[in-house]
């Protein structure tokens, strides 16, 4: 298993970069930006790219070239918009990205001494970098479609529509992990019930 060993050792090293006390600075930070941007960002400009008749998520949920073009003439009179709403999903995923690792980090810190409770946070690292990897490349396809209308490469429909099939996937596994990630790390360490002793065989 020295291959996991090697998967895994970059997010120990994050982990252990940082102190607890700094990882939850940057949770709290990161929690109000990401929570920010969707209250004051994804919220309102949403809205406004409504007034078309369509919005992004029916964008990328488009299948055929003819639902593309037609939500992209919508656009039209919107696209500033929907070029902001481009920027603040990056944020978005930024700030996710160093939540989520944060918390894990906190996590892992804590469960460091159960061998097998320790993959947890682990794999929850891995999977964040799956799921934000996996939103980037859904928002690129997004933004080369229509910054482009009259010439994009259909191919960039199929890109879009996989992109974002593979990050609910993943991310209908992330959220879960990073709460039972949590949840043993605060039973760790505010009960007996794991002890604090390793879970390996003597």
């Amino acid at each position: 298993m020295q291959w996991l060993g090697a998967l895994f050792r970059p997010f120990e090293r994050y982990a252990a970069a940082l102190s607890a006390r700094t990882h939850g600075v940057v949770a709290v930070v990161s929690f109000c930006t990401f929570v920010g941007v969707i209250a004051l960002g994804f919220v309102p400009v949403t809205r406004r790219i409504e007034t078309s008749g369509y919005s992004t998520a029916e964008l990328q949920g488009a299948t055929s070239r003819a639902e593309v073009d037609t939500i992209l003439q919508a656009f039209e009179p919107v696209i500033g918009s929907v070029m902001l709403l481009s920027v603040l999903d990056y944020i978005f995923i930024v700030a996710g990205f160093f939540l989520f690792f944060s918390l894990h980090s906190l996590s892992l810190k804590t469960l460091a001494a159960h061998d097998r409770l320790v993959l947890i946070p682990k794999i929850g690292m891995g999977l964040t970098v799956v799921s934000r990897l996996l939103d980037s490349l859904e928002n690129l396809w997004v933004i080369l479609i229509y910054t482009n209308p009259d010439d994009y490469a259909t191919i960039l429909i199929g890109l879009m529509n996989t992109a974002e099939s593979l990050k609910w996937m993943v991310v209908s596994v992330e959220y879960p992990t990073l709460g039972i990630a949590i949840v043993l790390a605060l039973l760790t360490r505010f009960t007996a019930l794991f002890d604090g002793r390793s879970e390996s065989p003597q």
